[in-house]
């Protein structure tokens, strides 16, 4: 299975094509526009949902073939509308969170608190294996910043699930003090964040192959975002 998380930072229409050589199963894309927007026959993919409230800025989850089959999961709890619980079937079956944290009007609950909350909402699911993956504006340098849960709270709570992020498991880096960027504030090369995460179940974990962050020099121009590209073994 290959999962690419990316922050297309819209009219991803027309960025598609850049992921294509990487013959992904799953794509979730922050920042997509809505698929009549898109013009989904023309993109030639598989699957499409969409969650937004404008036609070109939601998130986008895709499938790119038949290997996988993605559906809204049945707890889906419009209050956490960008923390996306979706049913994952295929080679492999799991539970799927789509993320874009955002701003919200009670500042408190903004960005990793919104997931924080969802997380707690979404408890039961996750005992299954599962995969939490997208745009999560938060670092834990950030933790200094009041929220119902910090940066540190909701990667304590996962680790505790037994859901590990792979981009530190596989680069053997913690959290804070990461070596590569997947966000570059204005695009300018010299103020980075990593901001971006896949998390998985130690199950899923055990099969991954290979994990790679983009490159500034080769997505810059494409997106302020870098994207987190997977692979993982289909046979555990």
């Amino acid at each position: 299975m290959k999962l690419i998380v990316w922050n297309a930072a819209m009219r991803f229409r027309d960025k598609l094509g850049y992921l294509k050589s990487y013959q992904a199963d799953i794509l979730i894309i922050p920042e997509c526009e809505s698929p009549k927007k898109c013009g989904q026959t023309k993109l030639q993919v598989n699957q499409f949902l969409w969650f937004g409230e404008k036609v070109n800025k939601g998130i986008g989850i895709f499938t790119l073939n038949e290997h996988y089959k993605i559906e809204l999961h049945p707890l889906y709890n419009k209050d956490f509308r960008y923390v996306i619980p979706l049913l994952v079937t295929g080679k492999r079956n799991f539970i799927l969170f789509a993320v874009w944290s955002q701003n919200t009007k009670a500042k408190f609950e903004s960005y990793i608190g919104q997931i924080y909350l969802a997380l707690k909402y979404y408890d039961s699911l996750l005992k299954e294996p599962c995969v939490i993956a997208g745009d999560w504006n938060s670092n834990k340098n950030f933790d200094h910043i009041k929220r119902v849960g910090t940066h540190t709270d909701v990667v304590n709570l996962l680790k505790n699930k037994g859901i590990i992020s792979i981009y530190h498991h596989y680069f053997n880096e913690e959290h804070g003090v990461e070596s590569q960027h997947t966000h570059y504030f204005r695009k300018e090369c010299a103020r980075p964040f990593h901001i971006d995460y896949i998390f998985t179940s130690k199950d899923i974990l055990s099969s991954l192959i290979q994990m790679e962050v983009g490159e500034h020099k080769d997505w810059i121009k494409l997106s302020d975002h870098m994207p987190l590209i997977t692979d993982f073994d289909d046979m555990y």
